[in-house]
């Protein structure tokens, strides 16, 4: 029985392995939420800040179905392993940077969702293993105008719209000539003919 603790004691190795997550949890952090701020561990080998890259969004307004590109354009010579795009506060898409590349596009297809404030940032692994994060770009607002009709459903709106249009002067003058009606029809009871001449 004594040699039989079971679960109840951590060996020596499972403190270690959780603080492992633990660190690899704090070092891995959403770039989103929380991008470079400028402490020591966001300073690049020159002394300075990971500068904050470029967004730009092919058009700031869509309907649904439209395709939007966005690209985030870094400066030559950042350190990046990641290009990460945000909206509103959060990450949407992540590309793995390339060797000498400096700009990154994303397709985004447009839906009512899709509506809000984009930007981008870039992450680099150090030789210690520390996740470093850019500065975020400056915002760019994508503004959804609600659904795109057919042209079909525009068609049935204009006929409609037509029929209404014509039919108010007949309704009209139905309601005239039924009103007018000769005072000997309307003490026999009968029903006045509207049509008749």
């Amino acid at each position: 029985m004594l040699g039989q603790v079971g679960c109840a004691r951590l060996s020596p190795s499972r403190p270690a392995f959780l603080l492992l997550l633990l660190g690899a949890s704090v070092n891995a952090q959403d770039i989103c939420s929380f991008p470079g701020d400028g402490d020591s561990r966001d300073v690049d080998r020159k002394g300075g800040h990971l500068p904050a890259p470029h967004l730009n969004l092919n058009i700031r307004s869509a309907q649904p179905g439209d395709t939007v590109q966005a690209w985030c354009s870094i400066q030559k010579g950042s350190p990046a392993s990641r290009i990460v795009f945000c909206k509103d506060g959060v990450e949407e898409y992540s590309l793995e940077a390339q060797q000498g590349q400096l700009n990154y596009f994303v397709l985004l297809n447009v839906t009512l969702g899709s509506a809000g404030m984009y930007r981008c940032g870039y992450q680099q692994r150090t030789e210690s293993n520390w996740v470093r994060s850019s500065a975020l770009s400056a915002p760019w607002h994508l503004t959804v105008r609600g659904t795109a009709m057919h042209l079909w459903v525009w068609i049935l709106r204009s006929v409609l719209t037509l029929l209404l249009l014509i039919s108010a002067p007949i309704i009209t003058l139905i309601l005239k000539r039924w009103s007018h009606c000769d005072s000997k029809d309307s003490q026999s009871g009968d029903i006045p003919d509207p049509f008749a001449l």
